[in-house]
């Protein structure tokens, strides 16, 4: 008997098939790296070997705890970008050589405890190279700076000052992790469609969300680990890179005030205790309990109430950002209005928040 042969071709599989069929890939994989993230962080927290945080009358935990937990995510973030997008493409490189270097940078302050001098240093040489090479095209109120070099150090300068507002801003329980989880909600509408799903600045947040399962299933309160120097300078990085990265991918120009909507209470809670330290003559860079969110875990809220009101609070600007109309139906508020109504409105809650709440203090001593 003859071989019988069908010439029948197989039928082509449609856009939204393959990417059912692309999705459910990278569902498996986003599983496994969660499992994995787990297990390499639970590792590192109940080794014997490992930096300990050890309290002092400045910190919010009474107890001995593991820090530099960014020597775990941050590695596994790196390895998962490489594995699934181009590691030779402009974009990925930027964030690959950024966040391996205040990985590094970070590691080695969580061992050595650097001289501030020495690491601002280090990052603002590093941050004005990073911008040179990447160019962004960037507009600050309105007006497009069309200069390199004069782009290149307005950039640099709020990349260090990001970078580390973040390490500032990093001392409660769960308060960075949730921060980040609330702000990427928003970046869609307010910074760029390069965070759609399918697209590739939707693939890195996941990646880095994954990344991160681990350490922040071990940074609830009552926290188990801590993030340390090598990742919240890492996170610092990344929370200013990926929207100027992938908003500036597209035609239109970066606006760079825009980064206020980043972490609204971090910039008002950051910013102003730095402006009031350095009115009363203290070192803005030593450690300190003046943060408002340290104020707050003083009152009935504790460290987990404070760290769920503290990253809510910034849920008002960003979606007075991203969905007006819900706000104002029938009015049009351009973007200059919203971000001066949204700066003054936290500012003016921030003084009296923290007015009252030193006031509780000082009568209470």
């Amino acid at each position: 008997m003859g071989t019988v042969f069908c010439n029948k071709k197989l039928p082509k599989l449609t856009y939204s098939q393959k990417l059912v069929q692309m999705d459910l890939g990278l569902l498996k994989f986003c599983v496994i790296s969660v499992a994995l993230s787990l297990i390499f962080h639970a590792i590192y927290v109940f080794s014997k070997r490992g930096i300990q945080d050890v309290p002092n009358n400045r910190s919010l935990h009474s107890e001995i705890t593991k820090k530099s937990g960014g020597m775990v995510f941050v590695p596994l973030f790196l390895a998962l970008l490489i594995f699934w997008t181009l590691p030779s493409e402009s974009r990925i490189l930027s964030i690959l050589y950024g966040c391996l270097f205040f990985g590094i940078l970070g590691f080695i302050d969580d061992i050595y405890h650097l001289s501030p001098n020495v690491r601002l240093f280090l990052e603002f040489c590093f941050s004005f190279v990073w911008t040179y090479f990447f160019s962004p095209s960037i507009v600050l109120f309105g007006f497009p700076i069309s200069n390199l070099w004069i782009s290149t150090f307005i950039v640099g300068f709020l990349l260090v000052f990001v970078v580390n507002l973040v390490n500032f801003m990093d001392g409660l329980d769960f308060y960075l992790i949730g921060t980040f989880q609330i702000s990427v909600l928003f970046w869609i509408p307010i910074f760029s469609l390069e965070f759609l799903p399918g697209k590739e600045g939707f693939l890195v947040i996941l990646l880095l969300l994954v990344s991160l399962s681990g350490f922040a299933f071990f940074n609830f309160p009552k926290a188990k680990l801590f993030m340390g120097d090598s990742g919240s300078l890492a996170m610092g990085f990344l929370f200013i890179c990926l929207p100027l990265v992938y908003s500036s991918s597209n035609s239109s120009s970066f606006e760079l005030t825009r980064l206020f909507f980043l972490f609204p209470v971090f910039w008002i809670d950051g910013i102003l205790t730095i402006i009031i330290r350095a009115f009363q003559k203290q070192h803005i860079l030593s450690a300190h309990r003046q943060h408002l969110y340290q104020l707050l875990t003083e009152t009935k809220l504790g460290k987990p109430g404070t760290c769920l009101v503290v990253i809510l609070s910034n849920a008002p600007a960003l979606l007075f950002l991203a969905f007006p109309s819900f706000f104002f139906p029938s009015v049009k508020i351009t973007y200059e209005e919203t971000l001066v109504s949204s700066v003054f409105a936290y500012i003016f809650l921030y003084t009296v928040i923290r007015t009252i709440l030193f006031q509780k203090r000082k009568n209470l001593a």
